[in-house]
C-alpha cells in the first residue's frame, strides 16, 4: 500500500515536472509543397511527444490526431500552385523578373498566412513561449515572433544561402560557396565564379528594393501595431536549423547558432512494405529493382506524352523490376515489369536492398535519403536547387546525370544499365553514407536539444554574433573599404597634381633660361 501511494507520488512529481518544463510554441510551415512540410514533421512531432504544446500553422492536415498537436490550416496557399510549378521552366522572363515572381510567391503566401482568420485569432488571444518558423524568404511571418515577444527559430530545407547568411550575420566565401540555384558546386570555374558574384549581387539588389519592402508593407497591413522596422526583426533569429551536412555537400563556415541537422526527418527504423508492393517485387525472377519518382512538386503525369512513352518504353527493355511514382490510375502500354502508384513510403523503399537505382529529381530530401540509404542515384533535375544537387552527387562518384528536356532512349537505357552493372557508384554511395551516419548524436535529438536550449536560456540571445545586428555595408567594411579607397584616391590625386606642379615648374624654369641666354653669331 506505501509502495503504490509512493509510485503514485512519483508519478504525479513527474507529470508536475514535464509540465513546468514544457512550452507553448508556434510553428509557421505553410508552403503548399508536401516536400517541406514532410521534412519537418518529425520534428515536430518529437516536440510535442516530449509534452510541449504545438500549434501548427500549415497546408498539410495530419490524417489522425496526434497528442500536443494543434493544426491550424491555411490550404489557401494551394491555389494555382500546380500551375506556378509548371511555370518555373518558362524562360521568358529575365533575371531581374525570375527574382520578382519568385517574390511575388513568396508575399502571396505570408499573405495568405497573416489574413488568415484563424491566424487572426490567434494574434489576438493567445501566447507563446517560442516562434519556429520555415525560413524561406517569408520575412513578414517572422514578425510573429515580435508580437508575441519570443525566441525565433528558423528551419532551412536546403541549407545556408546568401539570405540565411544574412539572417545570421554569417558569410560564405563567394569563391566556393556558389548560390544553390545556379548548380555549380564548389569546384567553380572563374566564368562561374563570376556569374556568382553578378547573381549574388543581383539578388541582394532585389532583395533590398522589392521583396524586403512587399513584405514590410504586409506587417504594417496585418500587424500594425508592430513599430519595429522588419530589418530590424529579421535579424533577431536566435537558432537557424539546418536540413544540410558537410559530409552530404562540402566543409563552409557557420556562426554559432547556425546547426546542421541533415537528414533529421529520415525514419530510423524501416516499415514493412504495403503487401501489393511486396506481391509485385516478389512476382518474377527479376530480383533487382529500380525505384523511379519525380518528388512530390513536379508530377509525372504532367510530362508530356513523348517523354512518358520513351521512359516507359525504356523501363519495358530493362531486366528489372521498376516502381514509379506515378500520379495517375491509368498508364498507356504500361510495361509488365513496372509497378505505379501515386504514392510510395520511398525512405522504407531505398532501405530494402533489393534496391539498386534511384532515378530521381534531385530534390535535397531525395538526394540525402539516397545517401542515407547508400542508393546510387540517376539525376533528372528540373528546377531550383536541383541542378546543383545532382551536380554535387556526380562529382561526389555516386550519380550521374540526364537532360529530361532532351531525353533519348539509347542515352536514358545505356546510363541505367552503365549504373546496375558498375558496382563503383554503389561503393562511392556507401562510403559517403558511412561518413554521414558517423555522427555522435542522431541529427534530430540534435534539433530537440539545441531547441530547447532556446527555451532554457530564452533566446540564447548569447550565441547571436555582433554581425547579425550590423548593416550590410559594415558587416562586410564597405564603409572602411570606401574610406581606404576614397583616401588613397586622394593621395594620387595630390600626387599627381605635385608632380604635375613640378614639372610645370621645370618647364617655365627652362623656357626662362632659354630666353635669357644670347644666341651665338654665326662665324
Amino acid at each position: 500500500m506505501k509502495f503504490n501511494k509512493n509510485f503514485n507520488l512519483f508519478i504525479i512529481f513527474l507529470s508536475c515536472y514535464e509540465l513546468a518544463n514544457s512550452a507553448k510554441i508556434l510553428a509557421i510551415f505553410p508552403y503548399p509543397g508536401p516536400s517541406q512540410y514532410i521534412l519537418v514533421q518529425p520534428y515536430l512531432k518529437a516536440l510535442a511527444f516530449k509534452g510541449h504544446e504545438m500549434t501548427v500553422i500549415n497546408a498539410h492536415p495530419q490524417t489522425q490526431q496526434i497528442k500536443n498537436y494543434r493544426d491550424i490550416l491555411v490550404m489557401d496557399v494551394h491555389q494555382d500552385y500546380e500551375e506556378f510549378i509548371k511555370s518555373l521552366n518558362a524562360r521568358s522572363r529575365s533575371a531581374w523578373g525570375e527574382l520578382t515572381y519568385y517574390a511575388d510567391f513568396y508575399c502571396n503566401i505570408s499573405q495568405t498566412v497573416l489574413k488568415s482568420s484563424a491566424v487572426q485569432d490567434i494574434i489576438k488571444k493567445e501566447s507563446y513561449d517560442l516562434v519556429i518558423v520555415e525560413a524561406l524568404n517569408l520575412d513578414a511571418i517572422y514578425a510573429l515572433a515580435k508580437h508575441f515577444e519570443a525566441p525565433l527559430i528558423g528551419v532551412s530545407s536546403f541549407g545556408t544561402d546568401f539570405i540565411i547568411d544574412d539572417l545570421m550575420g554569417n558569410v560564405s566565401p563567394f569563391a566556393y560557396a556558389p548560390l544553390h540555384t545556379l548548380g555549380f558546386t564548389e569546384n567553380m570555374s572563374f566564368s562561374q565564379r563570376l556569374q556568382n558574384m553578378h547573381w549574388y549581387i543581383l539578388s541582394h539588389v532585389h532583395n533590398y528594393w522589392v521583396h524586403v519592402p512587399k513584405q514590410q508593407h504586409l506587417v504594417r497591413k496585418y500587424l500594425p501595431h508592430l513599430t519595429y522596422d522588419l530589418w530590424q526583426i529579421r535579424s533577431n533569429f536566435s537558432l537557424m536549423l539546418l536540413n544540410q551536412h558537410f559530409s552530404l555537400s562540402f566543409a563552409r563556415p557557420y556562426v554559432p547558432n547556425m546547426i546542421e541537422i541533415g537528414g533529421f526527418h529520415v525514419e530510423t527504423k524501416s516499415s514493412i512494405l504495403p503487401s501489393t508492393l511486396n506481391t509485385f517485387l516478389n512476382s518474377s525472377p527479376y530480383t533487382e529493382v529500380i525505384y523511379f519518382s519525380l518528388g512530390s512538386n513536379m508530377k509525372s503525369k504532367h510530362l508530356s506524352s513523348s517523354v512518358l512513352s520513351l521512359i516507359n518504353e525504356v523501363f519495358g527493355s530493362l531486366p528489372y523490376k521498376i516502381l514509379w511514382k506515378f500520379e495517375d490510375s491509368h498508364l498507356t502500354n504500361k510495361a509488365d515489369n513496372v509497378f505505379i502508384s501515386a504514392w510510395f513510403p520511398q525512405t522504407d523503399i531505398l532501405a530494402s536492398p533489393r534496391v539498386k537505382l534511384f532515378i530521381t529529381h534531385g530534390g535535397l530530401l531525395s538526394t540525402i535519403e539516397s545517401i542515407y540509404h547508400g542508393k546510387p542515384l540517376l539525376g533528372l533535375p528540373l528546377f531550383y536547387d536541383q541542378e546543383t544537387n545532382v551536380n554535387r552527387a556526380q562529382q561526389m562518384g555516386f550519380a550521374l546525370s540526364l537532360d529530361i528536356k532532351n531525353l533519348t532512349k539509347a542515352s536514358f537505357r545505356e546510363t541505367i544499365l552503365e549504373m546496375m552493372t558498375n558496382n563503383k557508384y554503389e561503393q562511392k554511395v556507401k562510403e559517403i553514407s558511412q561518413i554521414y551516419h558517423d555522427q555522435p548524436i542522431k541529427p534530430i535529438d540534435l534539433a530537440i536539444y539545441w531547441t530547447e536550449y532556446i527555451l532554457r536560456h530564452r533566446g540564447a540571445y548569447h550565441m547571436q554574433t555582433k554581425a547579425q545586428k550590423m548593416s550590410f555595408a559594415r558587416k562586410h567594411s564597405l564603409d572602411i573599404l570606401a574610406v581606404m579607397v576614397t583616401g588613397a584616391f586622394a593621395v594620387v590625386i595630390v600626387c599627381c597634381c605635385l608632380i604635375i606642379k613640378f614639372i610645370k615648374a621645370k618647364v617655365k624654369k627652362i623656357m626662362s633660361n632659354t630666353k635669357q641666354t644670347p644666341l651665338k653669331k654665326i662665324q
